[in-house]
Order: C-alpha cells, then sequence, then structure tokens
C-alpha cells in the first residue's frame, strides 16, 4: 500500500497527542469515614494519557474492572506491527478489537469508583470523557480504516480449492 507510512504515522501522532492532553475527567468523591473532614464537592482531576497508561497497568494488578480498558494499548501496538508487515486482516481486527476494548474498559469506570488515594480517604469517580480520550481511540481505528483500504487493493490471494483443480486438469 502506497500511503502505508502516511497512515502509521499519523496514527502515532493521535496516539502521541493522546498521552499529553488530558483524557478523563474525575469527580474526587470522599469516602464516609468517621473523623474525616469532606473534601470540596466541586474537587475534579483530568489525568492525562500518560498518567492513565501508568494507572491503567496499576490498575490491572490490583484487579480494577475499568483497567480492562488499558489493555487496548499493546493491541494497538500489535495493530501498528501486523499493519507495518502488510498482514491487513489481522490489522484491521487488531484495530477494531483495541477501540472496543479501550472503550469498552473506560466506559465501564462511569459505573465503578477508582481508589483516588492509598489511605482510602476518597475515589475516582469518573465524570466526562475529555479529547485526548477520543484522540486514544482514534489512533487504533486509523490503523483498522487503512487496514480495512489495504484488503479492498489486494488482489484474492487464495483461490478455491475448485478454482486449483480447474487450473491443475487444464494444465494436464
Amino acid at each position: 500500500m502506497k500511503y502505508k507510512l502516511l497512515f502509521l504515522g499519523l496514527s502515532l501522532f493521535l496516539y502521541g497527542a493522546a498521552l499529553a492532553l488530558p483524557c478523563l475527567l474525575f469527580n474526587v468523591v470522599p469516602i464516609d469515614a468517621v473523623g474525616v473532614v469532606p473534601s470540596d464537592p466541586n474537587d475534579v482531576y483530568a489525568m492525562k494519557g500518560i498518567e492513565l497508561t501508568f494507572f491503567g497497568i496499576i490498575g490491572l494488578l490490583f484487579l480494577q474492572i475499568p483497567a480492562l480498558g488499558w489493555l487496548a494499548n499493546p493491541i494497538y501496538w500489535l495493530c501498528c506491527i501486523t499493519f507495518m508487515v502488510q498482514r491487513y486482516r489481522f490489522a484491521a481486527i487488531a484495530g477494531i478489537a483495541a477501540v472496543l476494548i479501550g472503550f469498552g474498559g473506560t466506559f465501564s469506570a462511569f459505573w465503578f469508583n477508582l481508589p483516588a488515594d492509598s489511605g482510602g480517604v476518597s475515589e475516582f469517580s469518573l465524570s466526562q470523557l475529555l479529547f485526548g480520550f477520543w484522540l486514544w481511540l482514534a489512533a487504533p481505528g486509523l490503523i483498522a480504516l487503512a487496514a480495512f483500504i489495504g484488503l479492498l487493493k489486494q488482489p484474492a490471494r487464495l483461490a478455491t480449492r475448485s478454482d486449483q483443480e480447474r487450473r491443475h486438469r487444464l494444465e494436464l
């Protein structure tokens, strides 16, 4: 495919921008504890993509359900590699899987609060998906789209068995 490096470069740019930008907006919710002064109800925290990447790995180690969205990252890198070696079908499937897993895992944070500190005083409650999050999902989506275009432009590689038998008979 002629524009393979262009698509990969644009996808990596989107991924890098997502790491640098705020991706998720959390409300900091105090956990009801005796003798603890409640925090400000307007206390919010915008978490950048690089922070989410780090805390996603830790969340997986501590079995936090929304951290399953982090698994979209290695699937995205697999998608990029398979795209570059022109395994377009696998790249398209991996790209779509990365988008679905990333969105589904992160979206589950609307229902599952995350620990905000080690003392157990407050939790993060997801309130909004920010621009960086959508850029993060666009990166594997772009590779999946480019891989699908690559699939459409490839000639059929394998003929059916009956086609192969017919050719063999004609050669005899």
